[in-house]
């Protein structure tokens, strides 16, 4: 790929438009102080013909992109791929987004008619056109200064892909890919045609199994049949037995409840009768007891008073007889004398007190006169006795006293309740003479009798002694009555009529559906019973035949159903079975083919490596004025080297910056040159380094340009940034500056002064 001219305007430091038209071939170098917009001219290259990085972050890339207070970012780029020159153009607007048409150049005019203004075409076309994604266009075709170790830092599978699209041997990717994808498609099928012959396979089994079963059930229903005929006959036959015993039952049933319901007519019949009978007996016990029930209440309440104060009476004049002989008793057992009697009469408590008067001065005063004589003059000592003496008789007179005062208190209570009682006894006789006069009654006696003559009349006319009894009699009957009319024997006569109506007319009934030859059957309820019993054992053996014939013909029809939902199933397993052979030999020979290509492309990507060795041990003698050769690097593109000067090889790492920079760099252009050297398609290329040589003295950078040369027939255009001027050592240079308004500007081209 070569770039004819490249056009920016508004992109990044280039705000104002810039259109250079560069070189076909040879090594271009790019100079200018820093910021002069060297690195934005390659990165234009990069963005015209790649587009916006993908990702997060787009829209601040393309905000980033335009230079700062510009609208837009526009760039156009004319480049030649094989025999094909394109142009490509794209604007990244700040607010409108981004837009690209990739025009296809015929003879110097470009062919409109088959732009393609998709940028997801674009992308794909411009990889189909390059060879390259923007992936492996930044790791071999753009080499930066801080990117010179890229390739080491990729993943082995993600260098592997980068290398297979740029030999163009993508196809092999593909095909792996394309392989991969059809196996998984094809295994997805297989699973899912295995999951399906797996069902098939259990549905052909169950399929089997229930025809097998239908057959089985098929022919039990058909012996079923045989026996529900048999048994059928054997129940009809019982039926009728049965119904003979069933109708001789419900005859002689309809006969006994007629003739007992025939008897209760003749109860509730004599219940009227009863009814009639106690109504005139009631009447009667009321009338008698209208008649007598008030003189016998009047006289019994009489003799009860009659009673009461003939027994008062008794009473009190037994109690005034007992309470007069306690008197008298107490008289007896306290001695008491004729004079005693008297004094009784007297106040006896100032008798009392005088006696004790006396006493007490009696002592007193001989106990003086005794201590007189004692001390003073004896003469007065038997005064002293005499009084003592004295004393003695006052103090019995004080005893006797106290006596006669306690036996009055007890004489005075007896002779008050002797008092009462004559009272009393006043006052009974009295209340009895009263009542005499009002009754004409003289006694309880008298009027007992008249009450016996009252009961004997109402006992000769109810058959009751008394009053009470004739109530209670009265009142039993009345209940016994009530009872009655409370069951309204006349409407359970009428009721019961009904009845035996019924039954008679069912008699009737019977006597015409009376069955053959019944007469010759004697019935008994234990025969009955075991008759019906013959019949209930034929029919449940019926019953259950017919159930048991309903289940297999329920399960048969199942059986029929699931067979039919089964038999498409059945028909169908031998088509898939051979279906999954045949997929699952396709699989085989497509992993046969996936093996084939995974190792065509291996084989075909392991000669990158030791052709880039031998790219490398050819030009690093030259890169570093042979003091280092035969440099030896792995897959994963570690190396060491053989250095003169310590006479063998050493790790890359004890190298100073400068001299690993130029190991990178050999290694960086004999890989990348190695890679397009092997690409299916050939073609020229142009390569893109930034500042790669800013660590070089004078004679590697001498190195650098020798091997640079020397790679013209790979890299037919060169573009070199460089800070320095290195016009002595290109073929083209290019020098860039910055205007008055910071822009970029180109300040000169040599290839315009040629």
């Amino acid at each position: 790929m070569i770039i004819h001219y490249l056009k920016a305007s508004g992109f990044r430091i280039m705000g104002e438009p810039t259109d250079i038209k560069f070189p076909e071939e040879g090594k271009i170098g790019i100079l200018g102080q820093n910021e002069s917009g060297k690195t934005t001219l390659l990165q234009a290259i990069e963005y015209a013909l790649y587009g916006l990085r993908k990702g997060a972050g787009v829209e601040g890339e393309r905000e980033n992109l335009v230079t700062w207070g510009k609208n837009e970012a526009r760039l156009e780029i004319e480049f030649t791929s094989g025999q094909e020159t394109y142009t490509l153009q794209r604007i990244f607007g700040v607010r409108s987004g981004h837009k690209a048409s990739l025009t296809t150049v015929i003879n110097g005019v470009g062919d409109r008619s088959s732009a393609v203004t998709s940028l997801g075409e674009i992308e794909t076309k411009i990889e189909q056109i390059t060879g390259m994604d923007r992936d492996s266009f930044t790791k071999l075709i753009y080499i930066r200064q801080k990117d010179l170790d890229a390739l080491k830092e990729l993943a082995k599978s993600r260098r592997e892909q980068l290398v297979n699209k740029v030999m163009g041997i993508e196809i092999f990717d593909d095909a792996v890919t394309n392989v991969r994808a059809d196996i998984a498609s094809l295994q997805f099928d297989l699973d899912r045609k295995n999951d399906r012959l797996l069902t098939m396979r259990m549905n052909k089994e169950k399929y089997e199994v229930k025809q097998q079963q239908k057959a089985e059930l098929e022919q039990q229903i058909a012996d079923l049949k045989k026996d529900l005929k048999q048994k059928k006959t054997q129940l009809d036959k019982a039926q009728k037995l049965l119904g003979k015993y069933e109708w001789l039952y419900t005859y002689d049933s309809t006969n006994n409840v007629l003739s007992s319901l025939k008897a209760q007519m003749q109860g509730v019949e004599r219940d009227i009768e009863k009814t009639k009978s106690l109504k005139n007996k009631i009447n009667e016990n009321n009338s008698a007891l209208d008649k007598y029930k008030p003189q016998i209440n009047d006289l019994q309440i009489l003799r009860d008073t009659f009673s009461n104060l003939e027994r008062g009476l008794k009473e009190t004049k037994d109690a005034a007889m007992s309470t007069e002989e306690k008197k008298q008793n107490l008289i007896t057992r306290t001695g008491l004398s004729g004079k005693d009697l008297q004094l009784l009469s007297k106040n006896l408590p100032a008798m009392k007190n005088q006696r004790l008067t006396g006493f007490c001065l009696g002592i007193a005063i001989g106990i003086c006169l005794l201590m007189i004589g004692l001390t003073v003059n004896n003469i007065l000592i038997p005064l002293s006795f005499v009084l003592f003496a004295i004393s003695v008789y006052f103090f019995r007179g004080y005893v006797h006293a106290d006596k006669l005062v306690t036996t009055n208190a007890e004489i005075t209570s007896l002779a008050k309740q002797l008092e009462e009682q004559h009272t009393k006894i006043t006052d009974l006789n009295q209340e009895i003479a009263e009542l005499t006069v009002k009754t004409s009654f003289k006694s309880k006696e008298e009027v007992n009798g008249q009450l016996s003559t009252f009961l004997i009349e109402v006992n000769n006319l109810t058959g009751q002694d008394s009053i009470e009894g004739l109530a209670a009699v009265t009142e039993s009957l009345q209940g016994e009555l009530n009872s009655l009319e409370s069951q309204n024997p006349l409407k359970k006569k009428e009721e019961i009529g009904r009845q035996i109506d019924g039954k008679e007319r069912e008699q009737k009934e019977l006597q015409k559906t009376k069955p053959a030859s019944v007469s010759k059957i004697k019935y008994s309820k234990e025969q009955h019973e075991t008759v019906k019993g013959n019949y209930q054992a034929v029919q449940n053996d019926y019953g259950q035949l017919q159930q048991n014939m309903q289940n297999k013909l329920g399960t048969t029809q199942q059986l029929s159903k699931d067979i039919e939902e089964l038999e498409p199933d059945y028909e169908l397993y031998p088509q898939l079975e051979e279906e999954v052979t045949t997929n699952q030999a396709e699989i085989d020979l497509l992993k046969r083919v996936l093996y084939e290509l995974s190792e065509t492309s291996k084989e075909m990507r392991n000669k990158v490596i030791p052709h880039a060795r031998f790219i490398i041990n050819q030009i690093l003698p030259t890169l570093t004025d042979d003091r280092y050769s035969d440099l030896e690097i792995t897959e994963d593109l570690k190396f060491k080297v053989h250095s003169r000067e310590a006479g063998g090889y050493k790790e890359r790492e004890i190298f100073s910056g400068g001299t690993q920079d130029q190991f990178l760099i050999a290694l960086r252009l004999a890989f990348t040159q190695s890679i397009l050297d092997s690409r299916v398609m050939a073609d020229k290329y142009m390569l893109l380094m930034d500042e790669c040589i800013s660590s070089s003295d004078d004679t590697r950078k001498q190195g650098i340009f020798e091997v640079l040369e020397a790679m013209k027939k790979t890299f037919s255009q060169i573009f070199i940034i460089a800070h320095e001027d290195i016009s002595n050592f290109v073929d083209h240079y290019l020098t860039l500056t910055r205007n008055e308004y910071g822009y970029t500007d180109v300040r000169s081209k040599s290839w315009e002064n040629v």
